[in-house]
């Protein structure tokens, strides 16, 4: 068996895709893999790295795809700037179209996944007839309502396993791009909302045995004994953040640890939730003067918000 898995990042997040990379080829030994990385720039470092992955897993294969050109074409909304916009995130949509035509399925993966199981029942998954299989996103009805979706089925585009040759026969790149630019500035979750308002439900649901989305501060649902195939990680809650919840921080940095970006450091907590959960998690690991630092931190950055607000309210008052 050989499975083609397909990662679409900036120069920023080639690592990550690399760690998710390494998590995977860790876990299919008995297994070809063939990965394809679609860029929109990518550093010379991480292309000695790529080398070095290939060297330390044999069973594997790497390609890479400069989307720069393609990404470069894409029309944006009137009234949203591209400068407002990530436009790596299109490069999960271009993907299809830049892959060999001799593929007839690939796995999807956004960089911030991690593979915890065997790939061989997912990968062997019947479509149905479907072009892609994904899991259903949380609040699929509103989230469908909301962009004017006739059906109610959503679901998340960071794990998708494409049939790509029913993707290219129903022109799913060309119609995703067309709905982004006459609907983009009513799509709050961009490409992920245009692919589902194109696609409006026809996609196979999967469950949590394949892919489990979490946040990795407050994987407060997860059921860390049952069997998994994919991790994924949501919202500002990522695994390389330092001081995530220590059952997915632990899991996580196994992987680095045996990767060839071994030397990666923790990020630091940025966002007002994200800095008090690890300030949470620092004081369950008695490590107190970290537990100090990101409190206030985030008591820091309330103060910052509220007096924002007040700022705001007080100057509208004037004017009126």
């Amino acid at each position: 068996m050989r499975c083609e898995i397909a990662f679409g990042v900036d120069a920023r997040y080639v690592k990550y895709a690399g760690i998710a990379m390494t998590s995977v080829a860790m876990q299919s030994e008995e297994a070809n893999v063939g990965f394809h990385l679609v860029c929109d720039g990518i550093a010379d470092a991480d292309r000695k790295r790529l080398d070095a992955f290939r060297a330390a897993f044999p069973w594997t294969d790497v390609h890479i795809y400069d989307a720069r050109a393609a990404l470069d074409e894409i029309s944006f909304p009137r009234g949203i700037s591209p400068e407002r916009i990530n436009r790596s995130v299109f490069t999960r949509i271009l993907m299809p179209e830049l892959v060999p035509q001799s593929l007839d399925r690939i796995l999807y993966l956004d960089a911030d996944t991690l593979c915890v199981g065997h790939m061989g029942a997912f990968w062997s998954l019947d479509l149905a007839g479907a072009p892609l299989a994904a899991a259903p996103e949380g609040e699929a009805q509103r989230k469908a309502a909301r962009i004017g979706m006739k059906g109610w089925s959503y679901f998340n585009a960071g794990v998708m396993l494409i049939d790509l040759a029913r993707w290219r026969a129903q022109q799913l790149t060309a119609y995703t791009l067309a709905a982004w630019e006459e609907y983009g500035a009513s799509f709050p979750l961009l490409e992920q909302d245009a692919l589902n308002y194109v696609l409006d439900g026809e996609f196979l649901p999967i469950g949590r045995k394949y892919v489990q989305m979490m946040d990795a501060f407050a994987p407060w649902d997860v059921d860390f004994s049952a069997q998994y195939t994919i991790w994924h990680f949501l919202n500002e809650g990522k695994p390389w953040i330092r001081y995530a919840d220590p059952r997915v921080r632990e899991a996580y940095w196994q992987v680095v640890r045996g990767s060839p970006w071994s030397d990666l450091t923790p990020s630091e907590p940025w966002e007002t939730r994200i800095a008090y959960l690890a300030g949470c998690h620092a004081e369950a690991a008695e490590d107190y003067p970290a537990a100090a630092h990101y409190f206030h931190a985030a008591a820091e950055r309330l103060m910052e918000f509220y007096l924002e607000q007040t700022s705001r309210i007080n100057q509208s008052g004037q004017e009126h």
